[in-house]
């Protein structure tokens, strides 16, 4: 017999349920020319049967129906269509190369809130460390218009960076059309650009670990300019090039990369480059440079973004020369405004953050100290 298809959408209710029920095979499929979303996202197995499970659940009970005609998707939902996949003959339908049987989905028991599930997948891909399916979840997310909230973003970023898998973050965002991940929040971009920095640190920086974590923020960079990013940018009113916090990160491989493998000298002219834009774009990000004194976590996370800062600006100093129109206008910024929020984010979160607490700024801290032993 014929496999039900997309023209059914010309069916009447009551033809469709008789059409159905005269089928030996039930198959309904959906036709090239009229589907919209392509194949299922595919979850390669890992080793946490945890992750496995979620992901399994996801990809049958939101991504399945999100790739699927209104009728098709009526015989998923409404009990009185049930009976229609319950009986002896399953009702499959054909995605790409893919047979995928439709069983009935009751959104209240079956389908998992997107906001704690995001969190556990996160989790899990940390705990395990394979973050290789986290892309085709975010692009099962974004056709089932399951949407995923700026701070969820950073956190993803954090867990990866912190697991050495920065260049799976920045491959989710080169494909931004599929995933809808890319970098227009502004501390989503903080948190992506200071994966370069933990490149460095993590492999103690090291010539290969400083020659790949400048390598890694001239990518960022250049995605930056990408204009599908730029796009929404501009919908967001946050062009990260011009944040202080986030260029900042550039003057600092470059300037380390200068310092310890180029003997101090920066012949491409990069340092001057890109301490040029942060001294241009210094008010930008002037509202963050305030602390509050009964507030540790906005210390911890204040020093966080600004210690790498304010260590690459004191190597440009170094680079460029302390005396010359950079150099000085390098020290009035340090000396004005970033000494004295280091030392009073240090103060802070030593006086206040609880033994547990998770002290990510002075990690940071003592990381880029460590970019000049």
């Amino acid at each position: 017999m014929a496999a039900l298809s997309t023209d059914l959408t010309h069916y009447c209710r009551p033809c469709l349920r008789r059409l159905i029920t005269s089928q030996k095979t039930r198959s309904i499929t959906t036709t090239p020319p009229r589907r919209k979303h392509g194949p299922l996202p595919v979850f390669h197995p890992t080793a946490s049967p945890a992750l496995d499970a979620l992901l399994s659940t996801f990809r049958a009970n939101i991504f399945l129906p999100s790739h699927l005609i209104l009728l098709q998707r009526e015989l998923l939902y409404k009990k009185a269509n049930h009976a229609l996949l319950t009986s002896d003959e399953p009702a499959t339908v054909r995605l790409g190369d893919e047979v995928l049987q439709l069983l009935p989905l009751d959104k209240r028991r079956d389908e998992p809130a997107t906001r704690s599930s995001f969190a556990k997948v996160v989790q899990l891909m940390g705990e395990s460390g394979d973050w290789g399916n986290m892309a085709g979840f975010l692009e099962g997310l974004k056709v089932a218009r399951r949407k995923v909230a700026g701070w969820q973003v950073e956190k993803m970023v954090r867990r990866a960076n912190e697991g050495g898998k920065m260049g799976v973050m920045v491959d989710i965002m080169r494909r931004v059309e599929k995933t809808g991940v890319g970098l227009w929040d502004v501390r989503v971009c903080r948190e992506v650009m200071r994966g370069a920095v933990l490149k460095a640190a993590q492999s103690g920086w090291s010539k290969e670990g400083i020659e790949k974590g400048v390598k890694y923020a001239e990518n960022v960079w250049e995605l930056m300019w990408d204009p599908r990013h730029v796009e929404e940018q501009k919908k967001a009113g946050m062009d990260p090039r011009g944040r202080p916090e986030i260029v900042g990160v550039m003057v600092l491989m470059h300037a380390v990369k200068a310092v310890k493998l180029g003997g101090g000298k920066d012949d491409a002219g990069m340092v001057e480059k890109y301490a040029e834009v942060v001294l241009k774009r210094w008010e930008n990000s002037r509202d963050t440079m305030v602390v509050d004194e009964q507030d540790w976590s906005d210390a911890n996370y204040k020093l966080y973004v600004w210690a790498p800062v304010w260590h690459g600006m004191k190597l440009a100093r170094q680079v460029v020369g302390a005396g010359s129109p950079h150099g000085k206008r390098l020290g009035e910024k340090l000396s004005q405004d970033l000494e004295p929020l280091v030392q009073k984010c240090q103060a802070i979160i030593l006086a206040h953050a609880p033994d547990e607490g998770m002290r990510r700024g002075l990690k940071m801290y003592e990381d880029v100290l460590q970019a000049s032993s």
